[in-house]
C-alpha cells in the first residue's frame, strides 16, 4: 500500500519539506489542536483519526464542504476541484487536500 501511495502522489506533494506541524482547527468557535508530519495524513484525515467534529463528504476535493481558511501558517493543496482562483487567492483551502509545510497551521471552518 505505501507503494501505490507513494506512486500516486504529485511532483509537488514530494517536493514539500517533511516537517512536524502544530495543526489548529476553529470550528465552531472551538479550537482543536494536534500534531501532523507533512508527509503522511491530510489535515482533514488527520482531524478525523483526532474525532474532531470537522465537516466533510467526499474527501477528494470535489465538494467544498471542508473548505477553511488559512489563518496562519501555510498549507499545500494537491488537488482542487471546488475552490475558485479567487477563493484560494483569499486563503481558502479544502482540507481533505491539505499538508502542512510550515510548523505552525491554524484554520477556521467558520468563515
Amino acid at each position: 500500500p505505501d507503494e501505490e501511495g507513494n506512486a500516486e502522489m504529485s511532483e509537488e506533494f514530494k517536493a514539500i519539506p517533511n516537517l512536524e506541524s502544530m495543526v489548529t482547527l476553529i470550528i465552531d468557535d472551538d479550537e482543536y489542536s494536534f500534531h501532523l508530519n507533512s508527509k503522511k495524513n491530510s489535515i482533514l484525515d488527520q482531524a478525523i483519526a483526532e474525532k474532531l467534529p470537522v465537516p466533510f463528504a467526499c474527501k477528494g476535493g470535489v465538494c467544498c464542504t471542508c473548505k477553511a481558511k488559512v489563518m496562519e501558517g501555510e498549507v499545500f493543496m494537491d488537488k482542487n476541484f471546488a475552490l475558485t482562483e479567487d477563493e484560494v487567492a483569499r486563503g481558502f483551502v479544502l482540507t481533505c487536500q491539505c499538508h502542512p509545510t510550515t510548523n505552525v497551521v491554524m484554520l477556521n471552518y467558520d468563515v
